[in-house]
């Protein structure tokens, strides 16, 4: 009996003024970069658990880095589990892959498990409900565009869903470059 995959996937309204630059100037490729849980004046915050994640990840052979370059960035533990499984912001230099979904995927597990716990079994990991954001900066000659999936359901369902979500036409369309983004982009350079 085929299992019914619940969750849903939308757009998430993201900009090239909202990603850090260490993600905008990354050489296209399979590097996946962990987006900080907020910002407060300039600072980007972690969970204080996603340092041993992108160590595990790394050895697990996920290629990821932080977004944020180490002095800017700053690790609370004011969490609770459940908050902290709630969301993962993920972007990605270049169009989705097959590896990089895979990665994605593993990431999303990977931070479940450090958040709920080595204890947690495998079956009660895979229920927890997470939100995977995704940003796909994808580059042509003279524009960046950023590209944004949020993606909610079961974990175990998270690979089905962002499979969903970048092989739908509609989903998968380009949204028009915002002219505020380009001239921001044009001003970096």
């Amino acid at each position: 009996m085929a299992e019914e995959i619940t969750g849903a996937v939308t757009r998430w309204e993201i900009s090239i003024a909202d990603l850090p630059e260490r993600v905008l100037t990354a050489p296209t490729g399979g590097r996946v970069f962990l987006l900080p849980d907020s910002h407060v004046d300039g600072v980007a915050l972690y969970r204080d658990d996603v340092a041993g994640l992108i160590k595990t990840l790394r050895h697990r052979g996920v290629d990821i880095d932080f977004a944020s370059a180490q002095e800017g960035r700053r690790y609370l533990s004011e969490y609770g589990a459940t908050d902290v499984v709630a969301t993962i912001g993920i972007a990605v230099a270049t169009t989705l892959t097959t590896d990089l979904v895979k990665s994605i995927v593993l990431t999303a597990w990977q931070r479940a498990r450090s958040s709920l716990g080595p204890s947690c079994p495998d079956e009660e990991i895979d229920e927890a409900r997470v939100t995977v954001k995704i940003a796909e900066i994808v580059r042509a000659e003279n524009e960046t565009i950023v590209r944004g999936w949020e993606i909610t359901g079961r974990l175990a369902d998270i690979d089905n869903l962002v499979q969903l979500a970048v092989s739908d036409p509609i989903r998968a369309e380009l949204p028009s470059a915002d002219p505020d983004d380009a001239a921001s982009e044009s001003t970096t350079e």
